[in-house]
């Protein structure tokens, strides 16, 4: 066991009303389908902690009844589309987005083994998204968006894991890796991910190295990781759990690399502005805090200092209101935004992973 200093635990604990406000301000934002995902993902953490991929036996129910968890699950279900879509049932479904409902998968899922008087609703709804069978993020034509790591291929894999399906488990890798091959690029401090590649037209849309992308794809593939070495089939897939901690490495090398004065990552290092980013700062700092759980000696104390100066500098500037600032639009890339819900997700998952690595 790592060795702690004695404030640990009293530092985590003197932030516990405002981890409260930002669960609350996070439930208040939730307009889309990826942020309903996002958020179900980051209270699955918060609050039920047992069945998040990062327990210890996360695929089979404990007797625990997942409240708050499942009540976002239910409303992603209530919410899905006829087409499969969960969560999309929102300004007529006409978002084009072809992965995000499946960011709500895994927690409906769940579902099945934690709520048995429902089972037959939770599998129908988690196997119309399965079939849904989106693997480019939008679904008018085949793009390559880093977000989309995060949105569909945890819950490929959390599918897999749960029904004993290698193959589902060997699609969420493949994913990972064939997505890096189309956005990975070289930057200024190592090799990092572009935003968004769109495969019809073979051309960029937004060739920039926006953090809050390589946020989301090192989540991703940091959870398709750890599902795998859950599964029954961890044996047989250590090279596939080798690469993907190798390429969420690559992904916190390079960005933490980038670190501001601020002690907040900026939200482009390319193609962009470089204002400091509370947003995908979280996002990585709950990365690094995971990682260095889940593998001690290949994310060592060096991206755990680094999480605990990004983590001092999110909680600092979270407001009376339990938003978390500054943060980037969700929505417009270039532009500082007042309210983020997966930034409050993520700083969320954050505070998550800083108590479970604490407890290691």
């Amino acid at each position: 066991m790592r060795a702690l200093g004695g404030s640990d635990e009293a530092d985590f604990q003197a932030w516990s009303d405002t981890a409260n406000a930002i669960r609350s301000a996070m439930q208040a934002s939730i307009r889309t389908s990826w942020e309903q995902g996002t958020a179900a993902g980051a209270i699955l953490e918060w609050n039920d902690a047992e069945y998040s991929v990062f327990a210890s036996n996360p695929f089979v129910s404990n007797g625990q009844f997942p409240l708050d968890s499942l009540q976002f699950a239910y409303s992603a279900a209530v919410r899905q589309t006829a087409d499969g879509r969960l969560s999309q049932n929102i300004n007529d479904a006409l978002d084009g987005a072809a992965l995000d409902g499946a960011s709500s998968g895994s927690v409906v899922l769940m579902g099945t083994f934690t709520d048995t008087g429902r089972a037959s609703y939770w599998e129908n709804a988690a196997d119309a998204e399965l079939n849904y069978g989106a693997i480019s993020a939008r679904d008018d034509s085949a793009q390559y968006w880093s977000d989309g790591v995060y949105m569909g291929f945890p819950f490929i894999a959390y599918y897999g894991a749960v029904k004993n399906n290698g193959t589902l488990l060997q699609i969420a890798y493949d994913q990972c890796r064939l997505y890096r091959d189309a956005l990975l690029i070289d930057g200024p401090t190592g090799k990092l991910w572009a935003h968004i590649y769109d495969d019809t037209t073979s051309s960029w849309i937004d060739e920039g190295i926006w953090a809050t992308g390589n946020g989301w794809a090192a989540l991703g593939m940091l959870r398709v990781a750890v599902t795998i070495q859950k599964s029954s089939f961890c044996s047989s897939m250590t090279s596939q759990v080798s690469d993907l901690l190798s390429w969420v490495k690559e992904i916190l090398d390079g960005e933490f690399a980038a670190l501001g004065s601020d002690n907040l990552i900026p939200d482009y290092l390319t193609g962009g502005p470089n204002f400091g980013d509370a947003s995908s700062s979280a996002a990585l700092a709950s990365v690094a805090y995971r990682a260095a759980t889940l593998s001690p000696d290949q994310f060592g104390s060096n991206y755990t200092d680094i999480a605990a100066n990004i983590r001092d500098a999110v909680l600092g500037g979270v407001s009376n209101l339990g938003t978390v600032s500054p943060v980037v639009n969700p929505l417009i890339w270039n532009e500082t935004g007042l309210l983020s819900t997966e930034a409050q997700a993520f700083t969320l998952m954050m505070l998550s992973g800083w108590r479970d690595w604490i407890g290691a």
